[in-house]
């Protein structure tokens, strides 16, 4: 820089600066609401007035706004007001300035009127616009057209030709008929109340619909037989013929029907099967019956009613005579609330018997003499309360007895029966406990005799069936246990093929202990007498949950009681039964032992496997096996796809 010389050189040097930009982080920054004022057709402009902020940005000093010709402010500190009134011009240009040190700071803001536009010329009327329709029965795509016709639109249909017969066979509406059925579809637009669609505007013929085929006719039909013992009889042997239509089912023999009999012995037995076909009637076969059970049983005969006996010839009244003539009248012993009367021309005694002894009968009222209300519940004792009919309201019993006790809709009488009239409700009595109702498939049996069964149970005789799915299972089962995914105690191999593209598994073991014959090696024969402990893949179970063909992996974990060896068998699709592991028994005598093991098998669709348990080794010869038994056996088998 060079020296200060000179009369200008000091004269510039002590000028204030006179300009400044906002790099310098000094400015004045302006907004408002909106920058606009809309002017309507009528010349009415909104908002009716515009607020502009003015805020300055590291610079001190009063603000002075300013606008352009035509435009008047209103300011009030740092806003500043523009007015529609007082806005004649169409732009307005809002200034605001400071100086500081002698240097001006601006900020501008225009603010504008935007005006509606002219209203436009009425346009075209719009298009009327729909769909035709035409129909044709054919074995195969028509090729020709309804040909010409007239399209209404105030109705959306074709009214000319009248009637319903279109051009080549083709109709307005669906005709009748088996043959497949075709659609042809024509649009139809004009600015007029109809519009001619000529025969090439019609789309190609599309089959809409054919015939199908007929569906299956499919229902439960149960068989009923009484008999004098709790052996269920022999089941129908003849062919029998079910009529859909009418419910009735012909050729039963062996002394079933189809309603439940009123006589033929204390026991009533109950069979069932399934009527399944596409036509009116089904035949069913004699294997096609369900084991029958029992279903109910008569109950005991109840005690008889109280009676009153008049006997004449006695002076005088005897406990012995009374008994005697309640008993030559044909009522046997008395019971309590029995009345005699012992007389003869010039002596009458009457008197009741309660709890073994006679008492003087006391003034009998007739009871339509007595007023309703004025007789108290504690001066009523009795043994039978069939005459009383009340609202008991809330009760409180010690030992209460009842014979039956039934509600609902479905139970309007005290008959052990399944409702016949579709209604639910319950029945109580000493034949057993039934809730809902059978034919809905919404029930609870639960039989005096200890039968049970509900949708997916039954258990009889102490035997479980389950037919839905077993969840979350713990605990200790005893007896039979047969369910969709395990069966237990059962003498049936679990090898059979229950579902296409899924093989089985079952594992087995023999119930009494083993034997292996001296004059075979074949381990085949541990299980001549098999016993099944594991079932997969019954029908029931999910597919997404089922063993799929392929490699898949089985575990086995096997304890139980031996004299000697424990070893666990295996063979696929009937084959030679393979040794897969064992251990030795060391303490002498019967002991526990546990062995495991697992293995990859290709399983091919169909295909079955079998695990065994005995108390053999591989090791051993024959001649050493002898009889070995197995006791008290448990085995758990997990198989996994991969």
């Amino acid at each position: 820089m060079s020296a200060i010389v000179g009369e200008r050189d000091r004269l510039l040097q002590a000028t204030a600066e006179r300009f400044s930009t906002v790099a310098d982080g000094k400015a004045i920054l302006m907004s408002a609401s909106t920058p606009v004022f809309r002017v309507n057709s009528a010349g009415e402009g909104a908002p009716g007035s515009i607020a502009i902020t003015a805020k300055p940005v590291n610079v001190v000093g009063d603000i002075v706004f300013s606008v352009s010709a035509g435009t008047a402010l209103q300011v009030n500190g740092n806003v500043a007001t523009v007015d529609f009134a007082n806005m004649t011009t169409d732009t307005a240009l809002v200034q605001a300035r400071i100086r500081e040190f002698g240097v001006d700071y601006l900020a501008n803001y225009m603010v504008s009127k935007v005006f509606d536009g002219a209203a436009g010329e009425t346009g075209l009327a719009g298009l009327n616009t729909g769909q035709a329709f035409a129909y044709k029965r054919a074995a195969a795509a028509p090729a020709d057209t309804p040909g010409d016709v007239i399209f209404t639109f105030a109705t959306a249909a074709i009214t000319t030709p009248a009637g319903n017969d279109l051009a080549n066979g083709w109709s307005k509406n669906i005709p009748a008929g088996t043959a497949p059925l075709y659609v042809r579809v024509a649009a139809a637009s004009s600015r007029n109340t109809t519009d001619k669609i000529a025969a090439n505007e019609w789309a190609a013929a599309v089959q809409l619909a054919k015939d199908g085929v007929d569906g299956l006719n499919v229902i439960s039909v149960p068989i009923y037989q009484r008999g004098a013992t709790n052996i269920a009889p022999p089941l129908p042997t003849a062919v029998c013929t079910f009529t859909f239509a009418t419910g009735k089912l012909a050729g039963l023999n062996n002394g079933w029907s189809t309603q439940v009999p009123s006589a033929g012995g204390a026991y009533l037995f109950m069979s069932g099967a399934t009527a399944v076909s596409s036509t009116a009637t089904d035949d069913i076969a004699p294997g096609e019956w369900a084991a029958a059970a029992r279903l109910a049983a008569d109950g005991a005969p109840g005690q008889r009613g109280t009676v009153t006996v008049t006997a004449p010839g006695y002076s005088a009244w005897s406990d012995a005579s009374a008994v005697y003539e309640l008993g030559r009248a044909g009522y046997g012993a008395p019971i309590n609330r029995d009345v005699v009367t012992l007389y003869d021309a010039t002596h009458a005694v009457t008197k009741f018997y309660v709890d073994g002894a006679w008492m003087v009968l006391g003034t009998v009222l007739n009871g339509s003499l007595l007023v309703d209300g004025t007789v108290a519940a504690k001066a009523i004792v009795g043994d039978t309360l069939g005459a009383i009919r009340a609202n008991l309201g809330s009760v409180v019993a010690g030992d209460l007895y009842g014979t039956t006790l039934h509600g609902g809709p479905g139970y309007p009488t005290n008959s052990y029966a399944w409702p016949s009239n579709g209604g639910m409700g319950f029945h109580l009595s000493e034949q057993g406990l039934l809730i809902g109702n059978l034919h809905t498939g919404r029930y609870v049996q639960i039989a005096s005799s200890g039968y049970v069964e509900m949708p997916g149970l039954v258990v009889n005789e102490g035997k479980a069936e389950f037919s839905g799915e077993l969840m979350s299972v713990k605990g200790t089962f005893s007896g039979d246990l047969s369910s969709a995914r395990v069966s237990v105690g059962t003498t049936d191999k679990a090898t059979a093929f229950f579902e296409p593209e899924f093989p089985s598994v079952s594992l087995q073991s023999s119930a009494s202990g083993v034997y292996i014959e001296a004059s075979s090696l074949n381990s085949a024969a541990v299980f001549s007498t098999p016993e099944v402990l594991f079932k997969h893949n019954a029908p029931g179970w999910p597919a997404a949950r089922r063993i799929r063909s392929g490699p898949v992996f089985f575990s086995i974990i096997c304890t139980a009681v031996v004299d000697d060896q424990l070893s666990i068998w295996y063979r696929v699709n009937d084959g030679e039964w393979m040794w897969m592991s064992g251990v030795e028994e060391r303490q002498g005598g019967d002991a526990p032992a546990a062995t495991g093991y697992g293995l990859t098998l290709n399983i091919g669709v169909g295909g079955t496997v079998q695990f065994g348990v005995s108390a053999t080794n591989a090791s051993l010869r024959a001649a050493d096996m002898r009889k070995l038994y197995l006791k008290q056996c448990q085995a758990t088998v997990i198989a996994r796809n991969f």
